[in-house]
């Protein structure tokens, strides 16, 4: 693997994760945000910061930045003031 896209495309369904858009039970691999519908749902921006902050690993860790736990926050607000 070069690449963080392709960590993240050769990670598995491993345990329960849904999506974390509210309300949505799909599963998705660890190493996902969310489905394709919602994450393209985000504004670019908002994409971008989650994928910048992600760090491959943190869904097995359990352990993601401060930086990705301060983009997850601003993804939950965007969510509530816009869905």
């Amino acid at each position: 693997m070069n690449t963080k896209a392709d960590y993240v495309r050769s990670q598995g369904q491993t345990r329960d994760h849904e999506c974390h858009w509210p309300g949505c039970d799909k599963q998705v691999p660890p190493a996902m945000w969310g489905c394709s519908a919602h994450w393209f749902k985000l504004p670019k921006a908002l994409r971008e910061e989650i994928w910048d902050t992600y760090r491959p690993g943190q869904e097995k860790t359990l352990t993601p930045s401060a930086a990705y736990l301060v983009a997850a926050n601003k993804v939950q607000a965007w969510i509530r003031e816009h869905a």
